[in-house]
C-alpha cells in the first residue's frame, strides 16, 4: 500500500464528519431541588424554570435554533420519552391554483 493510499484512508473519516450535521441533544427533567431543568449535552450551565410546561417551552426555543434537535422530556412517573424535529425539512404546505383544474 503506497504512502497516499494511506494517507487517503486517515483522511476520509474526518471528511465523512461533515456531511453529517450535529444533532442537539437536550433534556428536561427534575433535579433534585424538584425543579424543572433543560439541559444541553456539551454543556455544563443548566436552565431551571418554575414548571414542566416552561421548561419543555424553553427547550424546544433552544433545539429551534439549530434547526434540529432531540429532547428526552422527563414524565410525571419519572420515564423518559423522546421527541425529534427536523425544522429544515419542513415544506411549506403546496398551493393550490384554482387554474390549474381548468383544461
Amino acid at each position: 500500500m503506497s504512502l497516499e493510499q494511506i494517507i487517503s484512508k486517515l483522511e476520509a473519516p474526518q471528511a465523512t464528519v461533515t456531511v453529517y450535521p450535529v444533532v442537539p441533544v437536550l433534556w428536561v427533567y427534575r433535579n433534585y431541588d424538584d425543579r424543572w431543568t433543560v439541559h444541553l449535552e456539551g454543556e455544563d450551565s443548566e436552565w431551571c424554570h418554575p414548571t414542566r410546561n416552561d421548561a419543555v417551552g424553553a427547550a424546544r426555543l433552544i433545539g429551534e435554533s439549530y434547526g434540529c434537535y432531540r429532547l428526552f422530556l422527563q414524565l410525571s412517573d419519572g420515564r423518559f420519552c423522546l421527541e425529534m424535529m427536523n425544522l429544515s425539512r419542513r415544506r411549506e404546505p403546496r398551493q393550490v391554483d384554482p387554474s390549474e383544474g381548468e383544461n
